[in-house]
């Protein structure tokens, strides 16, 4: 399964490192890409994660999620 999460405030290498950082201590996630220029993380899961767990991970990082979809 996966999410694509849309998220604001990422400028640059070092914001997206701290994005993917923050998702992959989440339990289920297995894969995070990151993109700064698309403003967007897609996020591959092996097991339920719920879309506030992934919200609470990129908020805890500094970043705003706009939309999470699959």
């Amino acid at each position: 399964m996966k999410k694509i999460i849309e998220i604001d405030g990422m400028s640059c290498a070092h914001c997206a490192a701290r994005v993917k950082k923050g998702l992959e201590k989440i339990e289920g996630v297995e894969a995070v890409e990151v993109s700064v220029e698309e403003k967007k993380a897609v996020v591959s899961l092996n097991t339920a994660v719920t879309e506030e767990e992934l919200k609470a991970a990129i908020e805890e990082a500094g970043y705003k999620v706009v939309k999470i979809s699959e």
